[in-house]
């Protein structure tokens, strides 16, 4: 008997085995499930849990695609993942800062009013799918694939960044949204010194606050 457990794991297995690649749709949820073998409630509830890992990600009248491949979290905790995004994120940014389609402009700038909005209401779980948000459209307009999945790689787990931004203060919360506002600002402008330098203080508020816990 399939449980929702095994088919999650089914489907992170066919994610490292390369079955769908990065920002990939997947397959319609009855095709889906009948590949699996498993029930369409099933699947949902599958699909329910890697979108709550930061794995997948859900699109109104689009589908599900996959944002990062599956990783071990004993490998790969919420310091490994800030870590790699304050080396990463800033420099991959910054080189490809001049190459960003004005549709992925203003895709962002429709997309700040969310994150200010789940600010405002407090809501910290759908403020760090937002935040990931942020990050994946970005990564989505670079056409070189090997750089934007290192970019992915770097990515946290929404319930593990959600668990994050409950610890900081009303004040750090509004400063990753500047430094997130600052970001789009310098990719607009093609300018990369001020793209990379937001990106990295927002991943070192970040680390601070991570920092604090212990």
């Amino acid at each position: 008997m399939s449980t929702p457990a095994n088919a999650i794991n089914q489907l992170e297995e066919a994610l490292l085995r390369g079955r769908w690649t990065l920002f990939e749709r997947l397959p319609a949820e009855r095709r889906l499930a009948e590949e699996l073998g498993i029930s369409r409630a099933t699947l949902r509830t599958a699909l329910s849990a890697l979108v709550g890992k930061g794995i997948l990600e859900t699109r109104r009248n689009q589908g599900t695609f996959v944002r990062t491949l599956p990783c071990n979290p004993a490998t790969a905790s919420l310091a490994d993942c800030l870590q790699a995004m304050h080396i990463i994120m800033p420099s991959l940014l910054a080189t490809v800062s001049g190459s960003f389609a004005p549709s992925a402009m203003l895709t962002l700038e429709r997309h700040l009013p969310s994150i200010g909005m789940a600010l405002h209401r407090g809501e910290m779980h759908l403020l760090a799918q937002h935040h990931l948000q942020f990050f994946s459209i970005l990564l989505q307009a670079i056409s070189n694939a090997r750089l934007a999945r290192a970019g992915a790689d770097t990515l946290p787990e929404t319930g593990a960044l959600a668990k994050l931004l409950q610890e900081c203060s009303q004040a750090q919360l509004e400063d990753l949204f500047k430094h997130l506002a600052r970001t789009l600002h310098g990719l607009r402008h093609a300018d990369a010194q001020s793209c990379a330098s937001s990106v990295s203080a927002y991943v070192s508020c970040l680390l601070q606050v991570l920092g604090e816990k212990k």
